[in-house]
């Protein structure tokens, strides 16, 4: 089995004040147990996180420690593979998101359903709704 983590589960893993935080710090800890297979993360969903966390805490050093924890680095375990979106997915996410025409998805859930059709990943773990009927949605919410 393996999973693709969308940019809110990280988010709110990260940020204590979030809704959804106690959620998702119970998803990751599942994560560490290998109970989902191999965590999957696309440089768009890290690049997201990343600005998101830095622009909403207006701190460097938030965001950087988000990014060491997705990353593994320091006392935050590697688990997480990154994906680097090249040309081809790139192109193809193109033709997805203009697929979904009709959906209210951003060009980078858009990379994350070609990401799961090109690399046989099973699905996406994410709080966002609009994942369904169109990948296997996990929601970290149906885990608490």
């Amino acid at each position: 089995m393996s999973v693709l983590l969308d940019t809110g589960v990280l988010c709110a893993h990260h940020d204590t004040d979030a809704n959804r935080h106690d959620a998702a710090v119970e998803i990751i800890d599942e994560l560490l147990t290998g109970a989902f297979g191999q965590p999957y993360v696309s440089d768009y969903v890290y690049d997201q996180a990343i600005t998101l966390t830095r622009k909403r805490t207006h701190s460097f050093e938030a965001a950087k420690t988000l990014s060491d924890r997705i990353l593994g680095r320091g006392s935050f375990p590697s688990i997480f593979d990154i994906i680097h979106v090249g040309r081809d997915v790139f192109r193809s996410s193109i033709e997805t998101w203009k697929r979904y025409e009709d959906q209210a998805l951003s060009f980078t859930d858009a990379t994350l359903i070609t990401l799961c059709e090109q690399r046989q990943i099973d699905g996406v773990l994410t709080f966002d709704s609009d994942f369904d009927e169109l990948v296997t949605r996990y929601d970290p919410l149906d885990y608490v």
